[in-house]
């Protein structure tokens, strides 16, 4: 194959150059891939770096590459800030700039996973001549689900992420203990010096409004009208942004669409040595190239059928089609007793309860993989609920409902629900949900006693004979920032209070989607 490889510092129209490289399967013209990161170097051409574009997946297909550096990363100039506008602009500009290229055939087509598909999704809102299909991994349209969930912030919307992204232009000053103490809206500041209002402007929205509004992917997925293939994770923080995207698509677009879900976390993969066995939810690197020669092609998609949600169940090591994530409703019921059990049938009354110190939570547990966790009631700030032995194999797919009559001794506080599979007296975790009180309630005062529900992102996981399902509630998990248990908005709180939370028998319980 004589592939050809050329590199450019292409200008945009404010005088900053990006790095860019253009790769052909030879001479002619060829459809192209456009691929923007902030993740890669564009290294020196070399023998390696030619064999390895000869093993890349769209050259093998008779694909053109132009991969470029995002503006401010490895060598591309420009300051790096993370969903500027000038990603956008940039994108764009670089569209026209392919246009004239000997090597493109007049077909475009756009890839990209987490950040790489972001700044692809930004140049959506409008029709771009050319646009054949798109396949983007485990990211959505609206940061809002990314980073925050029913009043709870996640992670504090990615800051480390936005440290390493920024540390090529701002050096890290502080110390990570220095950093993460209340009032949250100020980490920024006492990580690189100065406020980055980007950053703390999206910090400091707890609900859907003010900077999400703006983001130029709001409403590009109920516009599309080019097939698109999905790919995303049961355990991934972008699940339910994906799922939701797939459900906004307009019907005609679905029809020619794919959505592929794995029983992985944010990279997709299965880890050699996990506790649960997932290889089977492994899909081949090349799925993205066979997409595209599937809509330019015509020839079949060997992993799922147009308009089709494929998903992986896990437990069972089996793929399974469905039109939609929510195709099965929830109405299968567990109550929560007062004894720490589960049963078909509501109890009456019992009460259970737990203290939860934002300042020492204790509830620290990893999230984004089918992980071995700890027993039940392994913590003092942890409720757990065991389901009996199943008499039968059971498989559930769709959303969780947890159901909650609670009460708390302050004006709000958090519950962080997690629903285990249980095998052989060993706790895998499958999905999660969280709310504060406020969130859930709207007008919450301490010592009141109040039912709601929280529904979770879908999942999809099978339950042995002989094997149990567990909850646990708790105020705490590490993939939500502390709650101080006050009203006060999480980003501005600098005094905390101690929660005595309160779950009562009766209504609450979780309630699952059944397979049949």
């Amino acid at each position: 194959m004589a592939i050809t490889i050329t590199d450019y510092m292409l200008p945009m129209s404010d005088g900053a150059r990006l790095c860019t490289r253009v790769m052909a399967p030879g001479d002619g013209r060829y459809p192209v891939v456009f691929q923007r990161t902030p993740y890669n170097a564009r290294a020196e051409i070399t023998d390696d770096v030619i064999k390895s574009a000869e093993n890349d997946q769209f050259i093998r297909h008779g694909y053109a590459v132009v991969f470029q550096c995002c503006r401010g990363c490895f060598g591309s100039e420009g300051e790096c800030i993370p969903y500027s506008p000038k990603e956008r602009s940039d994108g764009l500009e670089t569209i026209e700039w392919i246009r004239s290229l000997d090597c493109y055939n007049g077909e475009l087509y756009f890839t990209g996973s987490s950040y790489t598909a972001s700044v692809m999704l930004m140049l959506l809102n409008e029709p771009i001549e050319g646009l054949r299909g798109l396949a983007f991994s485990v990211q959505t349209e609206s940061m809002y689900h990314r980073n925050f969930y029913n009043g709870m912030c996640r992670t504090f919307c990615g800051f480390t992420w936005w440290l390493a992204m920024m540390a090529k232009d701002r050096p890290k000053i502080a110390e990570d203990k220095d950093i993460f103490v209340r009032p949250y809206k100020d980490i920024m500041k006492r990580a690189v010096g100065e406020d980055v209002p980007d950053f703390t402007e999206g910090l400091m929205q707890d609900r859907y409004g003010g900077v999400w509004k703006n983001d130029p992917r709001i409403g590009v997925i109920e516009k599309l009208d080019v097939p698109i293939l999905l790919t995303g994770g049961w355990f991934d923080y972008y699940c339910y942004g994906m799922c939701s995207m797939w459900e906004k698509l307009r019907p005609e677009t679905r029809a020619r669409s794919a959505f592929l879900m794995t029983p992985f976390g944010h990279d997709l993969s299965y880890r050699e040595g996990s506790d649960y066995p997932l290889e089977g939810g492994a899909l081949p690197p090349d799925r993205e190239a066979l997409w595209f020669d599937h809509v330019r092609l015509g020839v079949p998609f060997p992993y799922a059928a147009d308009g089709v949600f494929r998903y992986y169940m896990t437990g069972e090591d089996r793929w399974y089609s469905a039109r939609s994530p929510y195709e099965i409703k929830p109405s299968e019921t567990f109550y929560l007793t007062s004894e720490g059990g589960m049963s078909a049938s509501a109890p009456k009354g019992g009460e259970r309860s737990y203290i939860y110190d934002s300042e020492n939570p204790l509830h620290h547990e990893k999230h984004d993989y089918m992980f071995l966790c700890d027993k039940e009631n392994s913590h003092p700030d942890v409720l757990s609920y065991m389901s009996e032995p199943f008499t039968e194999a059971a498989s559930y797919f769709g959303p969780v409902i947890f159901r909650l009559e609670a009460s708390s001794n302050c004006d709000d506080t958090a519950f962080v629900f997690r629903l285990y599979l249980v095998e052989d007296g060993k706790s895998y975790n499958v999905i999660d949900g969280a709310t504060t009180l406020l969130h859930a309630d709207g007008g919450y005062k301490a010592g009141e006693r109040r039912s709601f529900e929280v529904v979770s992102q879908p999942t999809a996981f099978h339950v042995k004979k002989g094997a149990r399902i567990r909850l646990d509630v708790s105020s705490y998990s590490d993939c939500y920032v502390p709650h101080a248990n006050t009203a006060e908005h999480f980003a501005l709180a600098v005094e905390t209070r101690v929660a005595k939370n309160t779950v009562y028998g009766g209504e609450s319980a979780v309630v699952l989607a059944r397979k049949k």
